[in-house]
């Protein structure tokens, strides 16, 4: 009997529609989402397995021709590795891709002490040398930006270059951080999300960092499941985010590797400024901001996503020969 799916429920979107009312970025994103031209983000079945990688139960997708150049895709927050459904049949085509849940994340395993971007470095070490990945082409949002940088920073990395985008690594303005800060700070925040589960938060993600899609049954199902029972302790990701960015922001310009910072021009977890703030820090690196994009920029324009990835690493840093 096929088990039934989870939905973002009325009581979802109420609870997400009470944390809109002390956002002020909504009105603003609210506009811009009534001005798009919005989709749902077609069903496409990626490959998912899951490993035994690095001491934990590691879920990922692989597709694409071998010898090609290698594109590691790291899993953003509340959503998991089929949040790159829209841009994965493009991906595929061109590139050997491996999709990870990063530990703790996703449909992987892991725990309070994995929800930091050094952890989730060190976590990437190991998962890249359990795999024996090398000249890896690292594409890292939001967490995943997080665990590229701190990667790079603290490992002899097997990297040929970076794309990274709409998560931490400078010292800010974040808009929302206070808010973000406070789910991850106060243990009645913790308590409540752990109370209430994973659906206010994943409906409230969607409404305020998506301008032009919508997930469709099969991620928002997916997304629930992965968070079901551990939503707060996740939330400890985003405890003293500031503090974790700005030690990022510290080290960001011993990394040579080229590296291309996107971000979404309408993103308003971390302030767009942002993006220039580390592209201006970074010593090798590019700028491309997607436009009519929010915080979940790679979802709201997946074509556009998959053509800067595929324009990146065909043009400009191809694998040596």
């Amino acid at each position: 009997m096929e088990p039934t799916m989870k939905k973002l429920n009325l009581f979802d979107q109420l609870n997400a529609a009470s944390l809109m009312l002390v956002s002020p970025e909504w009105p603003r994103i609210k506009a811009a989402r009534k001005a798009a031209n919005s989709f749902e983000t077609p069903n496409v079945e990626l490959p998912l397995q899951t490993k035994m990688i690095a001491g934990r139960q590691i879920r990922l997708a692989e597709a694409g021709p071998m010898a090609a150049p290698l594109v590691v895709l790291l899993s953003p927050f509340p959503e998991s590795i089929l949040s790159f459904a829209g841009s994965w049949e493009t991906l595929t085509t061109n590139f050997h891709v491996i999709a990870i849940d990063l530990p703790g994340f996703g449909a992987s395993e892991g725990d309070r002490h994995d929800m930091s971007p050094k952890a989730q470095g060190d976590l990437l070490n190991a998962i890249f040398n359990d795999l024996n990945l090398r000249d890896i082409h690292l594409v890292g949002p939001d967490v995943g930006m997080g665990a590229a940088l701190s990667y790079a920073i603290h490992h002899e990395h097997r990297l040929l270059s970076m794309v990274v985008g709409n998560g931490p690594g400078t010292p800010g303005p974040f808009r929302l951080a206070r808010m973000i800060s406070m789910l991850g700070r106060f243990g009645v925040m913790r308590w409540m999300t752990s109370l209430l589960g994973a659906g206010p938060l994943i409906a409230f993600t969607a409404k305020l960092g998506a301008i032009r899609h919508t997930s469709n049954a099969v991620q928002i199902d997916d997304y629930k499941r992965a968070y079901s029972g551990r939503a707060a302790e996740v939330l400890h990701w985003f405890e003293d985010i500031r503090l974790k960015a700005a030690g990022l922001a510290e080290r960001v310009n011993e990394i040579d590797i080229p590296t291309l910072v996107f971000w979404g021009e309408l993103e308003v977890m971390f302030d767009v400024s942002n993006a220039k703030h580390l592209d201006d820090a970074l010593p090798n690196s590019k700028l491309q901001i997607l436009p009519e994009a929010g915080h979940l920029a790679w979802s709201d324009q997946p074509e556009m996503f998959a053509s800067m990835i595929t324009d990146w690493v065909r043009t400009e840093h191809k694998t040596p020969s």
